[in-house]
C-alpha cells in the first residue's frame, strides 16, 4: 500500500492542511495532541509525547518517553505517527529493565566482541514482536504501522539489492542486510547458507508466541550462535558453492552501487536499533506548540473570494480562553504582561461603573410572574377549595409562571491595529458594563470574542510576516466570573482585518435563537475587510465586502439578531464610502457610533434587556 492513499484512510481526516500550504503551528500542537491520544489509548499509560528539540538529545525511546519528528507534512504523517506508536508498543511491552542486563550476560559468555550484532538482532526480533501484538490487537492502527514500514524498509535501492548479487558473502554484514529484509517479497532466502535457517527461527506466523523481551533475546543468541558458527567454520569449498549458488539466483539485471544499498539499509539499521533520524525544532517553537496544545486550541476553516474571483480556503485559529500562559508567554505576539497603554485600566475600571448603574435597572429580568387561575376543573388540587368537593369539582387550579425570555448575546470585537487609542478604550468601558450585568443576571449569557491577526512562526510566506486569522473567546459569562475581563487589558490591539473569514469561523459558537432564547450578534467594527494570505491571495475590495455579507447572512439565517456598529472617527475623510460597505455587510441594522458617543451601544443594550418578552 502506497503512503499516499493511506493518509486519505487514515491522518486525512484529523489534518487537512489547505492545499500549497506549510502545517502550522496549530496543526502541530493538534497532531501532538492526536499521536498522544494514540499512545495513550494503545499502551493504556500516560506517556509524553512531545517534538524533539535541539537539546533534547537522542531520539530514541527510554521507555518513558516518546519523541516526534518536527518535520513533518501531508506526505510522511502516517509514518510519523506509526513510529510514535511503535515506541509507545516498546514503552507498553518492552522490558528496559532486562535490557540494561544484557551487557552483563555478553560478558559473562565473552560476546562483547559482537555485541553491536546480538543488539541488532534482538531489537529485529522485538520489533517484530510488539508491533505484531499491536496489529493484531488494535487494527485501527494498521494503517500507520504500514506507512512505517514502507518508509523505513521498502526502498527501492533494497528492492534491488535483494535481487542483486550484493550482500551474498558468508559475513555478517552479508547476514544483517539480508536478515533487516527477510520479509520483504523480494528477499532471497538461497543468498546466504543460513538464512532459511534464521527465517524459520523467527516464524513471523507464530511470532505470538515470544511472550517477553527476554524471550526475543534468547531467538537472538540462538540466530547469533547459528550463524556464527557457520561464518567461523565455513571452507574454502563451501564458500565457492555458495558463490555459483547465488549467481544462479541472482535476478537483477540492473546495475546497483552497493553505496547506494548501504545508505538505504542505514536508515534501517538505525530504525532496529531505536536512532531513528528525527528532525529538530527550536526551543522557542517547541514551547509555542506545547502552550497550543496545553490550551486545546484549534484551527477552522473558512471560505472566501479573492480579487480575482476564486473561492479558496483559509485557516482560523481558535484561541478559546485568554490564560495567564497566554499573557506571559506572549503567545504570537497577541498580549502584554503589564497593562497596554492603548488599553488604558481606567477605562474598565469606568465600565465596571456603569454596569454596576445598568444593573439597578436590569435586576426586573430576575425576576418571575406569577399567574393563580381558580376554580378549575383539573389540574393541581386547590387545599382552599377542598370544602366544595361534596358538591362540585371545580376544586383545581392553575399556577402559570412567567419569566423574561433568556437572552444570548455574543459580542464580537474588532482587534485590529486600526482600533487602538480612544476606539479600544471606549470598546473596553461598554463591554466591561455588559459583562458586569451578564455574570449578574440568570438570564443573560455572554460570550466575548476578539477578531484580528498574528504571525505563525511555521508558516512560510510570499509576504513579509506569516499572519494568519485569529479568533480569542475572550469572555464567557457561563464560565467567568467578572474578575476575568480583565485580561482583556493584556491583548494588544494590533493586525489586520480578516472581517468575515472570521465571523465564518465564529458562526460555529452562535446559538440559533428559538422559543426559549433570543440569539444576537453584536459587532463592534472600524474598518473594511483586508487581509492577505501566507500564499499571497488577497481579502480586500468589493469581493471580501460581499463575502462578508455573504456570511452575515448564514448567521442571520438561524433567526440570529444582527447589530453591528461601525465605530468612526469625527473627521474620517472615507467616511460615506465606508458607511455604505458597512450596509452593504452588515445590513439595515448596522449603526455609526462616533468614537466620543460609544455609549449609545450600551443604551440599545439596556433597552433590549428590558424588552417585554416573556414565556411561561
Amino acid at each position: 500500500m502506497k503512503i499516499c492513499n493511506m493518509l486519505k484512510n487514515n491522518s486525512n481526516y484529523w489534518l487537512v492542511p489547505p492545499k500549497g500550504e506549510d502545517i502550522s503551528m496549530i496543526e502541530m500542537a493538534n497532531m501532538q495532541s492526536a499521536i498522544s491520544n494514540f499512545v495513550r489509548i494503545l499502551t493504556k499509560k500516560d506517556i509524553p509525547v512531545e517534538y524533539i528539540a535541539h537539546n533534547n538529545g537522542d531520539s530514541m525511546t527510554d521507555g518513558k518517553n516518546i519523541t516526534i519528528s518536527s518535520k513533518i507534512n501531508t506526505s510522511n504523517i502516517d509514518s510519523v505517527v506509526g513510529l510514535a506508536l511503535h515506541e509507545g508498543s516498546h514503552c507498553s511491552l518492552t522490558n528496559f529493565n532486562f535490557i540494561k542486563k544484557i551487557g552483563n550476560y555478553l560478558a559473562e559468555k565473552n560476546l562483547l566482541g559482537h555485541k553491536h550484532i546480538i543488539y541488532f538482532l534482538h531489537n529485529f526480533v522485538e520489533d517484530r514482536r510488539i508491533d505484531s501484538f499491536i496489529y493484531k490487537n488494535a487494527p485501527g492502527y494498521q494503517g500507520y504501522y504500514n506507512a512505517m514500514y514502507n518508509r523505513y524498509f521498502y526502498h527501492k535501492n533494497i528492492d534491488k539489492g535483494l535481487k542483486s548479487s550484493k550482500f551474498r558473502k558468508e559475513n555478517w554484514e552479508s547476514y544483517m542486510f539480508r536478515i533487516a529484509n527477510i520479509f520483504n517479497k523480494n528477499t532471497d532466502l538461497n543468498a546466504l547458507a543460513k538464512l532459511k535457517e534464521v527465517y524459520n527461527i523467527i516464524d513471523l506466523k507464530n511470532i505470538d508466541r515470544l511472550k517477553s523481551t527476554k524471550d526475543t533475546f534468547e531467538i537472538a543468541i540462538k540466530i547469533y550462535k547459528v550463524i556464527n558458527s557457520y561464518i567461523s567454520n565455513i571452507s574454502e569449498e563451501q564458500t565457492q558453492k555458495q558463490n555459483q549458488k547465488n549467481k544462479k539466483n541472482s535476478n537483477s539485471k540492473e546495475k546497483i552501487e552497493k553505496e547506494k544499498i548501504k545508505k538505504s539499509f542505514k536508515l534501517q539499521e538505525n530504525f532496529i536499533n531505536g536512532k531513528t533520524p528525527k528532525s529538530k525544532t527550536t526551543k522557542y517553537i517547541k514551547e509555542l506548540v506545547d502552550i497550543a496544545q496545553k490550551h486545546k486550541l484549534k484551527n477552522k476553516f473558512s471560505t472566501f473570494t479573492n480579487p480575482e474571483g476564486v473561492m479558496l480556503k483559509q485557516r482560523v485559529t481558535i484561541i478559546p480562553n485568554i490564560t495567564n500562559n497566554l499573557i506571559n508567554n506572549n503567545f504570537m505576539g497577541l498580549f502584554t504582561k503589564g497593562i497596554n497603554p492603548h488599553n488604558n485600566k481606567e477605562f474598565l475600571e469606568k465600565g465596571l461603573i456603569k454596569g454596576k448603574k445598568l444593573l439597578k435597572q436590569l435586576k426586573v429580568r430576575n425576576e418571575e410572574q406569577r399567574l393563580e387561575t381558580n376554580h378549575l376543573k383539573k389540574g393541581k388540587l386547590d387545599s382552599k377549595r377542598l370544602y366544595a368537593a361534596n358538591y362540585t369539582n371545580n376544586i383545581f387550579k392553575k399556577i402559570d409562571i412567567k419569566t423574561y425570555k433568556k437572552i444570548n448575546i455574543h459580542l464580537s470585537i474588532d482587534g485590529s491595529g486600526s482600533m487602538k487609542g480612544n476606539k479600544w478604550n471606549s470598546v473596553l468601558e461598554n463591554t466591561t458594563a455588559i459583562a458586569y450585568v451578564a455574570t449578574k443576571l440568570n438570564n443573560i449569557n455572554l460570550k466575548i470574542s476578539i477578531r484580528t491577526t498574528a504571525k505563525d512562526p511555521l508558516l512560510k510566506s510570499k509576504r513579509e510576516s506569516s499572519l494568519v486569522p485569529i479568533l480569542i473567546i475572550a469572555f464567557d459569562s457561563t464560565k467567568h466570573n467578572f474578575n476575568h475581563i480583565n485580561k482583556l487589558k493584556n491583548f494588544k490591539v494590533d493586525g489586520l482585518t480578516p472581517e468575515g473569514i472570521c465571523l465564518e469561523a465564529l458562526n460555529n459558537f452562535i446559538e440559533p435563537s428559538s422559543y426559549y432564547l433570543d440569539s444576537y450578534l453584536i459587532n463592534m467594527s472600524d474598518g473594511m475587510p483586508t487581509f492577505t494570505t501566507t500564499t499571497g491571495d488577497h481579502y480586500k475590495g468589493e469581493k471580501a465586502v460581499k463575502d462578508t455579507a455573504r456570511v452575515i447572512n448564514l448567521i442571520s439565517k438561524k433567526r440570529v439578531n444582527i447589530m453591528s456598529y461601525f465605530i468612526q472617527d469625527k473627521y474620517n475623510n472615507y467616511r460615506k464610502e465606508a458607511e455604505n460597505k458597512f450596509k452593504l455587510m452588515y445590513g439595515r441594522n448596522a449603526k455609526f457610533v462616533d468614537v466620543n458617543n460609544i455609549n449609545i451601544i450600551t443604551k440599545t443594550l439596556n433597552e433590549l434587556f428590558l424588552k417585554k418578552d416573556l414565556i411561561s
